[in-house]
């Protein structure tokens, strides 16, 4: 059983610089009545984390069990992003409800990407229509998720989700862990317009260190999404990309043979990593329509990005439109957040070619 917190529903005077006028609820908590008070410096980091520019609703769970989770749903400046007439106990409940499903769903992705031998799933990224979900790895079977509505909070989310990780994790004495290759990494600068595709400062021309793949037919279109792709690559950031067409074909480009990732191909050789991730691909275009189905009682969209993070690199998800996507791949864990950016614009760059529904130009 629920039950809420000790923090009543009330309102209180604060100094939220963010609040127009008037009082700013407090954050609404619910904690299992299995929880012990002991947890309570753990649910306060929890509260901290969380801000109406940046995170909005985080929740712990142990091997699929809800523990508790606090929001700031009822703020003023969400009240555009919830329901007009204010989050109820229903509403709430399921976005628990979809912690415990990414628990299951996400266990079984964990599962699949051991073959490429890059370690276990530590952070997990899912943004659709205007939300952004984050599942983070604390320890063996215990886990936080957190919601940020509005697609100008990712990034702020996803950081705050790994300072709060990160708190959790030193709280319980374990070594911190580099999610999103975070650390070192500059915060992104607000931006409300990206460069044309045309101006992306990719890497440059195919050399010989590029190894492509085709499987079926990609369409008219197969050199220029090759060659975009090929020249999104350095041995630095991004690694591997794949565009995927379920319906009719697969084209890969990687520098896997770069001599500096050689370190990463004591147990598995280039191709065998190759095969696996063209593997994964083909997964991939279930698992999301798996993950649709689970979100859409909670939030409205269809995932468009995930970021898959791993003890060594990340892979990512990009959807195109028309079931078409790119997924992407770096091993580098200290330069994931690079790589994502790479990502960004890689995908504008393809659709930039093949329409923002996927379609193919003739």
């Amino acid at each position: 059983m629920e039950k809420t917190g000790d923090h009543p529903h009330t309102l209180i005077e604060t100094a939220d610089p963010l609040a127009e006028t008037g009082p700013v609820p407090v954050p609404h908590r619910k904690k299992a009545e299995h929880v012990t008070d002991d947890s309570a410096a753990f649910i306060d980091l929890c509260e901290q984390a969380l801000h109406p520019e940046g995170l909005h609703h985080v929740a712990e769970y142990h091997r699929g069990v809800f523990n508790y989770s606090v929001d700031i749903l009822d703020h003023p400046h969400l009240a555009h992003l919830v329901n007009p007439h204010g989050p109820s106990e229903g509403d709430r409940a399921l976005y628990i409800r979809v912690g415990r499903q990414l628990n299951f769903l996400l266990g079984r992705m964990d599962r699949s990407l051991r073959p490429v031998e890059s370690g276990r799933l530590i952070r997990t990224v899912l943004r659709l229509g205007q939300a952004t979900l984050f599942h983070y790895y604390v320890r063996p079977g215990r886990y936080l998720t957190g919601v940020s509505l509005g697609r100008e909070t990712a990034e702020a989310g996803d950081r705050a989700m790994t300072r709060l990780a990160t708190g959790f994790r030193t709280g319980l004495h374990q070594l911190r862990i580099d999610y999103g290759g975070f650390i070192g990494a500059p915060e992104a600068s607000p931006s409300p317009e990206r460069p044309a595709p045309t101006e992306f400062p990719f890497a440059g021309s195919p050399t010989q260190e590029h190894h492509r793949e085709v499987f079926g037919d990609i369409g008219p279109d197969a050199d220029r999404i090759g060659a975009l792709c090929a020249a999104s690559l350095t041995a630095k950031n991004l690694h591997y990309v794949a565009y995927v067409d379920p319906t009719s074909g697969f084209l890969s480009t990687d520098l896997l043979s770069a001599e500096g990732l050689a370190g990463y191909h004591s147990l598995i050789n280039r191709q065998q990593r190759r095969d696996r991730y063209h593997d994964i691909s083909r997964r991939l275009h279930f698992v999301v329509a798996r993950l649709n189905h689970s979100l859409k009682a909670v939030l409205p969209g269809r995932l468009t990005r995930t970021v898959l993070d791993v003890d060594e690199g990340a892979l990512f998800y990009c959807a195109l439109g028309n079931g078409t996507f790119l997924l992407g791949v770096t091993l580098h864990q200290d330069r994931v957040a690079h790589a994502d950016e790479v990502m960004t614009r890689l995908t504008l760059g393809v659709q930039h070619l093949t329409g923002p529904e996927g379609t193919r130009e003739a």
